[in-house]
């Protein structure tokens, strides 16, 4: 069996010399996905279960975020070998449980392989793998919608101010036994916090989902854990669903000594889920002693029963949302939309859906992304007004793709009324307010992201960032080195800190940053060399020469035209700066809306183009 050649489509999977071949070209495939490749074949038509491929690949007794590491081998596998997720031909998702491998498989004896050419450096494979990347931008604007995992723990900010109450919801137990349940107790975890998070904003924040879940199978104990979360109160709990019945159990602690201010249980049918989670809010604001308005406590009493099938699927929607790619994304789309069928006038997985078009890897184009996105929160909207998330979605849309500065800030600052606790909107309007120039305010905004999420990878990002685009570059270096302490593979960090280095002209320290960039992202050295060699012979001049040889700019070329006019700009060539923003602003790019505070455009704000640029982006100039 080692020495086998397995031969599917028109692709070989050489076992003796650890190839995958197409056509007689080797195709690059790290260790971890070729192992997984591996296994799947040798198990053609069976279902092989994700528990199988962490214990294959990981062993039992290794730490792994599963869900990151096996969803990212299999879009490893599947971006090498050319398949897609919706119509596969050769890996199929059985989804909550794994995958399969349905291509027909023919065994090949070793002796028929026959010499294989070394595919060339920088070949049209690599050449395209550059291309079709948001990096070695100089402002990589929007590489924080998309959060990697994050396993370390770090404190930001110091406690908020006097007067307002933190909290911290816990992830709730899954006391079923069955891990497949687990979306059902994450779901609860969440709804409790936005819960939470609605009852009196102004003098209770809730510590948000991602710094939360962080501490879903943690040993620390609640003084630790408060102390990292800047919390007061920690709400733990658990949950079990048996058929249609659910019992919730949850108490609430004080941090500073430990002491038990509340604990019931509640054993209902499903369908009243929503309203548990109500009782529950209650009852913690009045153990904190909140005075809540005579709306808010009309918004407590003002829920709905739900169809249990609705909210479960709603629930799986969210849970695959959660990992941020585009096939849990295109799941989770599903689930929403499974939602809707058995409950039409259930508003929350129409919110979902304009998330997952809006937040999440949509896989479509943005105009029909972004058209999709609309009508579902509009209608989400039209069944509960209440709902922040989905103003949130239309900010998001009216900022990046209509170019609506007025509408977009009412919808952000609506979202944030309505749910002061969600960091996406928060995070997002904080880069609205950066593209305004409003550099102040948006600082002000990502302290107050970070009070709710302190442990967020893209908050502590995006803190960089926001050093970067005020040209703070010595504090910009100083965040991201902290934040690479702690999670060194996170290739967004070491790409803005290039961006960093070499603002500072620390030229050697930025390369070798875009060059870990390339090397995380599974390009291997042969296929860096010739950046490296084009710096080592004419400097970040011919490194960004290269870089744009690489990327073949032309009316065709599928990379953002903004991006090709931002190497322009560094190459102080501004006329074709000019003419790829122009491109830009024709095609309606949405990373546009970062030119007038994009710090590698300076060099083009004295040119009356400029001005007119922003004229006819109706962009407020200073």
């Amino acid at each position: 069996m080692p020495e086998q050649l397995l031969k599917f489509d028109e692709l070989e999977l050489d076992l003796g010399s650890y190839q995958l071949r197409r056509n007689g070209s080797v195709l690059k495939l790290e260790k971890i996905p070729m192992e997984l490749l591996i296994f799947l074949v040798a198990r053609k038509n069976q279902l092989v279960s994700r528990e199988e491929i962490i214990e294959k690949l990981w062993g039992n007794n290794v730490f792994v975020d599963s869900e990151h590491g096996v969803n990212t081998a299999i879009r490893k596998i599947r971006h090498a070998i050319g398949d897609d997720p919706d119509q596969p031909k050769f890996i199929e998702t059985v989804v909550g449980k794994g995958y399969r491998f349905i291509a027909p498989v023919t065994v090949l004896p070793a002796h028929s392989v026959t010499d294989q050419k070394i595919i060339p450096v920088i070949s049209p494979a690599a050449k395209s793998q550059v291309r079709t990347r948001s990096l070695l931008i100089g402002a990589c604007v929007f590489s924080v919608l998309f959060a990697t995992f994050y396993f370390g723990l770090r404190r930001l900010w110091p406690p908020t101010p006097a007067g307002r109450t933190m909290l911290a919801v816990l992830p709730f137990q899954n006391l079923s036994g069955d891990p497949d349940q687990d979306y059902f107790s994450d779901g609860m975890t969440e709804e409790m916090i936005t819960e939470l998070g609605r009852l009196d904003p102004q003098r209770l924040g809730v510590i948000a989902r991602t710094s939360a879940m962080i501490y879903r199978h943690s040993n620390k104990g609640v003084v630790e854990i408060g102390r990292e979360l800047g919390a007061n109160y920690i709400l733990e709990g658990s949950a079990r669903r048996e058929g249609g019945r659910v019992r919730i159990t949850a108490q609430l602690i004080q941090v500073r000594d430990q002491s038990h201010l509340w604990a019931a249980e509640y054993d209902r049918e499903l369908r009243s889920v929503l309203e548990v989670q109500t009782q529950v809010a209650s009852a913690i604001g009045s153990e904190v002693r909140l005075k809540l308005t005579p709306a808010q406590r009309v918004r407590l009493v003002r829920t709905r029963s739900v169809d249990p099938e609705a909210y479960e699927a709603y629930l799986k929607g969210r849970h695959f949302m959660e990992k941020w790619t585009e096939e849990e994304t295109r799941i989770g789309r599903e689930y929403f939309e499974q939602a809707i069928q058995k409950d039409p006038n259930y508003a929350l997985p129409y919110a979902g859906l304009a998330d997952s078009y809006v937040w999440g890897r949509a896989g479509l184009p943005p105009e029909e992304a972004f058209r999709r996105a609309r009508t579902a929160a509009t209608k989400a909207l039209e069944l509960d007004d209440t709902l922040g998330e989905p103003h949130a979605a239309l900010a998001q849309i009216k900022f990046t793709n209509d170019w609506d500065w007025a509408g977009a800030e009412a919808e952000f600052k609506r979202a944030i009324e309505l749910n002061p606790n969600d960091t996406n909107a928060l995070h997002m309007y904080s880069h609205y307010l950066l593209s305004m120039g409003r550099v102040e305010e948006s600082y002000a905004i990502t302290k107050r992201a970070l009070q709710h999420d302190p442990l967020s990878p893209a908050m502590q990002l995006h803190l960089g960032f926001q050093y970067l685009t005020a040209r703070q570059y010595d504090d910009a270096i100083q965040q991201y080195l902290k934040l690479l302490q702690i999670d060194p593979g996170y290739p967004d960090a070491h790409n803005q800190l290039a961006v960093a280095y070499r603002k500072k002209g620390m030229f050697d320290q930025s390369v070798a940053e875009y060059l870990q960039v390339e090397t995380l992202l599974g390009l291997v050295p042969e296929q860096t060399a010739p950046l490296k060699a084009a710096y080592a012979k004419s400097g970040m001049r011919g490194f960004w020469l290269k870089v744009l040889e690489f990327t073949e700019p032309s009316e065709q070329s599928d990379i953002s035209p903004y991006q090709i006019a931002s190497y322009y700009s560094i190459l102080d060539k501004k006329n074709e700066s000019f003419k790829w923003l122009n491109k830009a602003f024709d095609s309606h790019d949405a990373l546009l809306v970062a030119v007038k505070t994009d710090s590698d455009f300076d060099n083009l704000h004295s040119d009356p183009r400029f001005a007119d640029l922003l004229r006819r982006m109706n962009l407020p100039r200073d």
